[in-house]
């Protein structure tokens, strides 16, 4: 029995033992785990603070997403230089091929100076338009409306009057020197009405004889209104008496031709050259209208 006893008593210290071993293994790790524990999570709340703070200094760019850190742009110092452009070093620019070797740019950017205007800017109360339109001269305009019959009528008026013009110059000049004889109607010699009527007959308008008789004809002209085809008449009496003794036929720019008594010929004569005959102008008349009916002998 006394083997047996023993024995139960050494198993139960033994299994005291083994139990306190565990239990203070058992506390020793709770210990170990609660140290741990204290010690983690304040470092977890630091780093937390520390992440929270730097995102919001921190902004967010394409090289913080993509991990890269942001470069440094050096700030650009102007100089303004008396009498001269304003200029400014260019930052430093990194080589695509190697982004470890940058390539400084030593040619100065030239900023144009700016001139401010002391006078206040006043807008214009209506916009400026162009008179014509802006074409260029290469550019062939072309037109595929057909002219009314109207407008082809005034047309070929105009031109046949241009032409009609154009002819009275014509014939009246293929007689300059041509003699003047008083009563002469021409065409070897002639005198200042016969002269215009021999032009104007030529052309298909029939005129009067005499000066005072042409001069009631056609439209009456003012000097200021004078044409190129229009009569012209003049008082050339000594005593002025507003009667018609003279006449002509206009040319324009001043020009008149006439057969002249005083030269004897056929002349062509400028009225700001010519004051006297300025001075003795009566009026002008105009035959060369076509609403106008032409007198005849």
């Amino acid at each position: 029995m006394l083997p047996i006893k023993k024995y139960l008593r050494n198993y139960t210290i033994f299994h005291k033992k083994s139990r306190y071993t565990k239990r203070m293994k058992k506390t020793k790790l709770f210990i170990l785990t609660l140290i741990s524990t204290v010690m983690f999570f304040p470092g977890c709340s630091n780093k937390s603070e520390n992440i929270k703070k730097k995102s919001i200094s921190q902004p967010i760019s394409v090289y913080n997403i993509m991990g890269i850190t942001e470069p440094i742009l050096e700030p650009i110092h102007l100089s303004p230089i008396k009498d001269q452009p304003t200029t400014y070093q260019a930052p430093s620019v990194l080589n695509q091929s190697n982004f470890n070797e940058p390539i400084i740019n030593t040619e100065p950017y030239i900023v144009p100076e700016t001139y401010v205007s002391s006078e206040p800017y006043i807008m214009n109360s209506e916009p400026i338009f162009d008179s014509e339109p802006r074409i260029s001269p290469d550019i062939e305009f072309i037109s595929y409306q057909q002219p009314s019959p109207i407008t082809q009528m005034y047309s070929r008026v105009n031109s046949q009057l241009q032409d009609l013009l154009n002819g009275i110059e014509w014939k009246a000049k293929s007689f300059l020197g041509t003699p003047y004889v008083w009563g002469a109607t021409g065409p070897s010699t002639f005198d200042c009405s016969g002269f215009t009527q021999w032009v104007y007959r030529d052309l298909g308008i029939n005129i009067p004889r005499v000066s005072r008789d042409q001069a009631k004809v056609g439209e009456y002209v003012r000097y200021e209104n004078l044409q190129k085809g229009d009569m012209v008449f003049f008082d050339t009496k000594k005593r002025r008496s507003g009667k018609v003794t003279h006449v002509g036929i206009y040319l324009g720019n001043n020009n008149f031709i006439h057969a002249s008594s005083a030269g004897k010929k056929v002349v062509i004569y400028n009225f700001n050259k010519k004051k006297y005959y300025k001075k003795r102008f009566l009026w002008g008349r105009r035959v060369t209208n076509k609403s106008i009916h032409y007198a005849s002998n």
